[in-house]
């Protein structure tokens, strides 16, 4: 009985002294890991680049004017050339080879916004982040359609295009659609363009 009477205060004694520890508190700055269920990584997650991380800020909270002031635009000539793809085309009253600052947009088409029409860019609409990586220099570039050193993916709502923000120099340099979001095709971008993962999707 007596033996008993001792081990039951001790662990009455080990009890009260764990109650009284303090409970352990998320470290500042991290992210916590997406759970089995997820597909993609949270609009929260933040990778310790600064251009990167104002970016996904920008997203997270809808502050398209915040995204906006990320733009870096590209200075290249303008065409007369009629058709689709190539230069910007030019405006009425600018002669061929006019100098134009446009950020490009890629998707089924090609397409320009001139510095002078920032304002009606909306942003964009996400639900999560798919993959950051660095853009392999083997990746084509062109003076009106710059590949970027860094891209973000994130993908859209059912039924709509996954975008991809093109980063150089610190500010976005291109924007593209992504209409095919399969895992197969997403993942087929990252085989063909990705030189080193800054954030490995989900499901690798």
């Amino acid at each position: 009985m007596r033996l008993l009477t001792q081990k039951i205060g001790l662990l009455i004694t080990v009890f009260l002294i764990c109650a009284c520890l303090p409970l352990s508190t998320p470290t500042q700055g991290t992210t916590p890991e997406p759970s089995s269920a997820q597909k993609y990584h949270s609009l929260e997650t933040r990778v310790g680049l600064e251009e990167i991380d104002n970016a996904l800020s920008a997203v997270a909270s809808g502050d398209v004017q915040l995204l906006r002031s990320l733009v870096k635009f590209t200075a290249v000539k303008c065409t007369l050339v009629d058709g689709l793809g190539g230069p910007p085309k030019c405006r009425a009253g600018e002669a061929e080879g006019t100098s134009v600052d446009v950020l490009p947009f890629l998707g089924s088409e090609g397409s320009f916004l001139r510095k002078d029409e920032i304002e009606n860019w909306q942003g964009i609409e996400a639900s999560g982040l798919y993959a950051i990586y660095r853009i392999s220099s083997d990746v084509k570039s062109e003076d009106y359609y710059p590949a970027g050193e860094i891209a973000v993916i994130f993908v859209a709502p059912e039924n709509k295009p996954a975008v991809s923000l093109r980063f150089s120099e610190g500010g976005i340099v291109r924007v593209d659609h992504i209409f095919d979001t399969s895992p197969e095709s997403l993942e087929a971008i990252l085989q063909r363009e990705a030189a080193e993962l800054i954030l490995a999707p989900v499901s690798r």
